[in-house]
């Protein structure tokens, strides 16, 4: 089962530049991912999903997202990226998906991801999704990270990033 732990370096929209304007921090467990971009300017929501990872191929590796729920109302678009194995130990990922900035028109892009080693531990890492009829909840945790992304029936959402910090769970992030 993969279990990872992924931050992004770095987003180009095709033919831009590339920058890094949000703090982007992905958990994946087994076929579910739980993605957060917050923006570092303000530390509002740029973009938060989850859902379901499946991989299309493993050479090279291609990967589908389809979202159950988006913060920009995109779940009826699945994103799909392929990857290459940066020299530097970096995956570059290409594809295309919704840019929120430019009408939410389907666009090429290139990102730059980097992993956070996830220590072995006796700790479980999961990712949990709730639904009632307010909403649905995706509640991860994978090593020392835990997210949780809520999107009420309103459209509404709300999400939570936490460290575990010399034993102690710290807020890093937060909405409500």
């Amino acid at each position: 089962m993969v279990v990872q732990l992924s931050y992004r370096k770095s987003l180009r929209w095709i033919p831009g530049e590339p920058s890094e304007p949000t703090s982007t921090l992905v958990l994946d467990v087994g076929n579910y991912f739980v993605d957060l971009r917050m923006l570092k300017a303000d530390s509002s929501i740029d973009w938060a999903m989850a859902g379901k990872r499946t991989i299309l191929s493993s050479s090279p590796l291609k990967c589908q997202w389809s979202k159950e729920i988006c913060s920009q109302n995109t779940e009826a678009h699945d994103d799909i990226g392929e990857f290459e194995d940066l020299p530097n130990g970096d995956a570059l990922e290409k594809g295309s998906m919704p840019n929120p900035d430019n009408n939410d028109e389907v666009q090429a892009y290139e990102e730059v991801w980097g992993s956070i080693e996830v220590k072995a531990s006796d700790q479980p890492a999961w990712i949990l999704r709730s639904k009632d009829e307010s909403g649905i909840t995706y509640v991860g945790k994978v090593g020392d990270w835990f997210q949780v992304l809520r999107k009420k029936e309103d459209g509404n959402f709300s999400v939570l990033r936490e460290q575990r910090v010399e034993g102690r769970w710290v807020k890093r992030l937060a909405t409500r």
